[in-house]
């Protein structure tokens, strides 16, 4: 082929290429039309969730939430993305990009919601959250707080815990008189609810003890003493708590977020009882729960967010909703006919009532 002749050819793909590219209006004017064969950007909403440091994969609260956005998504078609950090640091990284995100596409037509459960930022979160106000295609979901953001700024859900905790405490002297609470941390608001109800409950006296003897015992042991720790200790610190406490006849309550889970799996090779704490934990060695479901929750808030009217400022999801509840599981040694001995179904269902009213109290 000659030099001439290659040039030629060069020349008339380079045409053929600016043919795909080009097209005119019948009036002559020159419009561009995108490669057919070049990857398109979605436009399908997206919905990111921010969990705390090694918060994710805990089996129990953090897992829901995670159960919760994938089985909203895989009924409406959303995309998802989990961010899972593995520090303090990396987790305020996390949440330094998605503001970046929000502020910088104000003007692109994708929605996105972002899922925020990590409390340990809440000054931070607080600080930037008016960044949603100014892009209407993104909006924030902000777990838990009793707090609501700023008008526009984002919506927050405060699932109270102390009812739940009050009926499980009421119902708990039946199993076992002599409990003990291992607590994340004496700080976190969340915690504290779920501690005093369960010991406001527990000291009530509602029924008569069937066991030989009749004295009420409740410890609690924190695992730590800052706010936003003690959700993930090591094995060996659990093992060691363990068997501190083997050998004395407690039942124990971890109201510790991932850590439970540790706690779970050495009653269950050791064989001790316990109380479920936010999962419903029905197993011989749990006869009693006290559930938060936050995997219902979060599915609600997607539903809403896909409406046209988006989600309130606010919500409010204690007991008399239905998204906390006390369930229990005579698995082991006592029976159903034992239980309606004592606690028969119309002072279960006074119990109930009662733990509600108290809720409502605590929080105001």
């Amino acid at each position: 082929m000659t030099k001439a002749r290659r040039w030629l050819m060069y020349g008339l793909f380079a045409a053929s290429v600016l043919l795909t590219l080009v097209a005119c209006t019948k009036d002559g004017d020159t419009i561009y039309q995108s490669d057919p064969t070049e990857p398109k950007t979605s436009t399908v909403p997206l919905v990111t969730v921010i969990y705390g440091k090694d918060a994710l994969g805990d089996r129990s609260y953090n897992d829901l939430i995670y159960q919760g956005v994938e089985k909203t998504a895989r009924e409406h078609g959303l995309r998802t993305m989990h961010m899972a950090p593995t520090s303090y640091e990396e987790g305020q990284a996390y949440l330094q990009t998605m503001f970046q995100t929000v502020r910088s596409t104000k003007t692109d037509t994708v929605r996105r919601l972002f899922i925020v459960c990590a409390a340990g930022y809440d000054d931070y979160m607080r600080q930037n959250a008016p960044s949603f106000a100014e892009n209407p295609n993104a909006d924030l979901l902000y777990l838990e707080t009793p707090d609501p953001l700023p008008e526009g700024c984002g919506s927050t859900i405060y699932m109270p815990y102390y009812g739940a905790m009050y009926e499980a405490g009421a119902i708990a002297p039946y199993i076992e008189p002599r409990q003990l609470i291992i607590a994340s941390n004496p700080v976190d608001a969340t915690v504290a609810g779920a501690i005093s109800g369960f010991s406001d409950g527990f000291y009530t006296d509602y029924y008569d003890l069937h066991w030989s003897y009749d004295t009420k015992q409740l410890d609690t042991l924190y695992l730590a003493s800052g706010a936003g720790q003690g959700y993930n200790i090591p094995d060996s610190t659990a093992m060691q708590i363990f068997y501190d406490f083997k050998y004395m006849t407690y039942n124990f309550i971890p109201i510790c977020g991932g850590s439970a889970s540790k706690f779970y799996y050495l009653a269950n090779v050791l064989v001790r009882y316990y109380i479920g704490v936010d999962v419903d934990n029905d197993n011989y060695f749990c006869n009693l729960s006290a559930v938060k479901h936050i995997d219902r929750a979060v599915q609600m808030c997607i539903g809403q967010w896909l409406k046209p009217e988006g989600m309130p400022r606010h919500q409010v999801l204690g007991l008399a909703s239905g998204y906390t509840e006390a369930i229990v599981h005579l698995r082991s040694q006592w029976s159903d006919d034992d239980f309606k001995q004592y606690i028969p179904d119309d002072l279960r269902q006074q119990i109930h009532e009662d733990a509600i009213r108290k809720e409502e109290a605590y929080e105001k």
